[in-house]
């Protein structure tokens, strides 16, 4: 579970008091509102979940999906106590598993006397009545829909039960058809970058002497098969060029597989990496092969690599050193041959002196260095980046864009774009979205920070003010990213064009907190 789970309806949103039969109709007219409304997975499956709720008054909600492997993992959780549903999912995982292998609905009165589950667990995590239904198309299991209430008993009718039998079933259909679009969107998207490979570099747009220079660079690394790390600050486009160094290679019919070290726990990293045998540990139900397996004859793109434990450093480097890897649980080495490309925002050379990075890992990575410039290093493209990014957005929208007049040029121009290029481009789609066709972009459309910061740059009255001002539209910027997408910090980071780890600074900062009301 990454940044979920976001707010759930509250208890106000449920739907009002109407006879049975009647709340049936309106909750399966508004269902297939929602069938026909979301084409995309997740918010599809959250729209699902919300409806199961408000139909039958749960407190808690959870739609579990199998991925490629068969594992069972939760894509949309919904809570009227969100701080209660993570801990919640734990014992919600072993009700969908019994629920998916039977094949079969499982309604209990109070779980914590119900002879199937633990009651300890469930007396834990304050769980009293359970509905858990499996989700399917045709024969084909995808999942469950998971319900929970902690304060009543029987707080689930039979009638309940049936209803939902139905309800899942018309979701299921919706969720497959979901799921194969997105599967095909990836498909897609691979292809795509397959088919540019005899382009130079059409995803890079760029007058900078530094990234021509580093373009050449790209070139000439690429039919290698030599390590290469990509240094630079969050939204410089680290991965872009790992992309070019890959689609370059003469690698670039095989995968090229991405991992974020800094995205995943210590304690998954090394089973994700490496891969597990069937009963290495509990939950490990079938083999797994890990990235390096599923990589080999292609690239490993590291990304934060220097967000890795000295642990896990070791053994990458043992990975590196021999060529092989061992699966958890298995004592039979896999030859692997992959190229691997790393990047990181951190100053290595400085981690190993601090003790926090291996020195001979480091030099393991590093046979040849790219090192990225920041947006304001380069300002030659900022007004070359800001033109591409709107072109493509507003053709995406349908619409004709007039451009900049020459003052928002050279505000954009003089900004000091903390989020780099990722910053500029969610800057351009924002502009793209809520302008006119045929406007002319001037300095008052532009984002606030953008404003605030040209004025204290030019030197205008109450600049000494202007810090508090800056910090304050800040705080502002970050509240209203992260209630759009309900507290989901990889999104709302995304959104600001900022990194995750930095979202987590400002919301320290502003002391920004869900359960406290905003100021």
């Amino acid at each position: 579970m990454t940044d979920r789970p976001t707010p759930g309806p509250e208890p106000e949103e449920h739907l009002p008091h109407l006879p049975d039969d009647r709340q049936d109709l309106e909750t399966l007219y508004r269902l297939a509102h929602v069938v026909h409304s979301f084409q995309e997975l997740q918010p599809l499956l959250e729209n699902l979940v919300d409806l199961a709720i408000r139909h039958v008054n749960a407190e808690r909600g959870v739609i579990f999906l199998r991925d490629a492997r068969g594992d069972l993992y939760p894509t949309a959780a919904r809570s009227l106590y969100p701080s209660e549903l993570v801990d919640a999912q734990k014992v919600a995982l072993s009700v969908v598993q019994a629920a998916v292998h039977v094949k079969e609905s499982i309604l209990t009165p109070n779980v914590q006397t119900d002879p199937r589950f633990s009651s300890e667990s469930a007396i834990h995590y304050n769980i009293l009545s359970v509905m858990c239904l499996p989700l399917f198309q045709g024969e084909l299991a995808l999942g469950a829909l998971y319900l929970d209430h902690g304060k009543r008993s029987d707080a689930f009718t039979e009638r309940d039960h049936n209803f939902l039998k139905a309800f899942c079933g018309l979701a299921g259909t919706a969720i497959q058809s979901a799921v194969e679009r997105e599967r095909y969107r990836q498909e897609n998207r691979y292809l795509r970058q397959v088919a540019t490979t005899e382009a130079d570099f059409p995803e890079i747009v760029t007058n900078s002497p530094q990234i021509l220079s580093i373009l050449e660079t790209v070139d000439l690394v690429a039919a290698s098969n030599v390590s290469v790390l990509i240094s630079g600050e969050s939204g410089t486009g680290k991965e872009l060029i790992a992309h070019a160094i890959h689609f370059k290679s003469t690698r670039r019919d095989k995968k090229f597989i991405t991992q974020n070290c800094a995205s995943i726990p210590e304690t998954l990293l090394e089973s994700e990496l490496f891969g597990y045998r069937k009963g290495s540990y509990t939950g490990a139900t079938h083999d797994k092969p890990g990235l390096f397996e599923v990589a080999s004859g292609g690239t490993l793109f590291l990304d934060e690599i220097g967000d890795l434990s000295l642990s896990s450093q070791a053994k990458i480097l043992r990975a590196l050193q021999e060529g092989e890897i061992k699966r958890i649980g298995d004592n039979r080495p896999i030859k692997v041959d992959v190229r691997i490309l790393s990047a990181t925002n951190k100053d290595l050379q400085e981690q190993i002196r601090k003790g926090l990075f291996r020195e001979d890992l480091f030099y393991r990575l590093n046979v040849v260095t790219v090192k990225l410039p920041p947006l304001r290093e380069r300002r030659e493209d900022i007004a070359l980046l800001a033109r591409h990014y709107l072109g493509l957005f507003s053709a995406r929208m349908g619409k004709r864009m007039a451009g900049f007049d020459a003052e928002a040029l050279e505000v954009l121009a003089a900004y000091h774009w903390p989020g780099n290029v990722r910053q500029l481009k969610n800057e351009m789609e924002r502009l793209a979205i809520l302008l006119n066709e045929g406007e002319l972009i001037a300095t008052a459309n532009l984002a606030e920070a953008i404003q605030q910061a040209s004025l204290l740059q030019t030197g205008d009255a109450g600049a000494s003010k202007m810090k508090d001002s800056l910090d304050a539209i800040q705080r502002k910027m970050v509240l209203e990213a992260l209630q759009k997408y309900k507290w989901n910090k990889t999104r709302a980071a995304d959104d600001l064009g900022i990194t995750r780890r930095g979202l987590i600074k400002m919301i320290e900062r502003f002391d920004l907190d869900r359960r406290k009301r905003p100021r």
